[in-house]
């Protein structure tokens, strides 16, 4: 069975060095932006917050979220 696309709300915390975390993920995209909208509410700046798509194997959203970070 083929991947299904994953999407993955990071986070970062602006300290210089400091990498994304991953916040929270789902297959739809609405349920994410959701999150990424009661994070804004408490208090997180747009440019903290990211949403990501891969595909839905761990090893996959872990390579994006290093691929981010790499150049921290």
């Amino acid at each position: 069975m083929a991947n299904r696309k994953y999407h993955t709300l990071l986070s970062i915390d602006g300290s210089p060095g400091c990498p994304w975390a991953i916040e929270f993920g789902d297959y739809d995209i609405d349920t994410v932006k959701d999150e990424w909208a009661e994070m804004r509410d408490r208090g997180w700046k747009a440019k903290e917050l990211k949403i990501i798509t891969t595909g839905d194997a761990q090893a996959d959203i872990e390579a994006a979220v290093a691929a981010l970070n790499k150049d921290l």
